[in-house]
């Protein structure tokens, strides 16, 4: 009998409901998405978003360089110096898209508006 239950094949549908549990298995422990799917578009839109911030801010500060360069006939000084800045320009505000920062400055958050007056009003501000 055990020669019997070797030379028989599985059914399609034994196989099926097999490969359905596996999977079920495999999306259970990876966290609900499957190996072979896509980043969210939210992801993707960040990543864009550094991308041109980065080129932008090298492309930029290379322009202005260059123009100053000719204007003052001072090559490649100019050019040199303004695409150093407008590489750091480009990675800061790069940083700032992904640490979710804005136009903040500092170290701290800004302070919003109904605190700012709070502060002013127990001395310790400005206004």
């Amino acid at each position: 009998m055990a020669e019997d239950d070797r030379n028989t094949e599985p059914s399609l549908e034994d196989l099926e409901q097999r490969l359905r549990l596996a999977r079920d298995t495999v999306e259970r422990q990876s966290g609900g998405s499957s190996p072979g799917s896509a980043p969210p578009p939210a992801l993707v839109g960040m990543a864009m978003r550094v991308g041109v911030e980065l080129v932008v801010g090298v492309g930029v500060g290379a322009l202005v360089g260059y123009g100053l360069d000719r204007w003052l006939d001072t090559s490649p000084w100019m050019m040199i110096v303004f695409f150093v800045l407008g590489a750091a320009a480009g990675m800061l505000n790069a940083y700032r898209s992904v640490a979710g920062l804005g136009m903040a400055v500092g170290y701290t958050p800004a302070i919003e508006p109904d605190k700012r007056k709070d502060a002013s009003q127990d001395g310790r501000g400005d206004g």
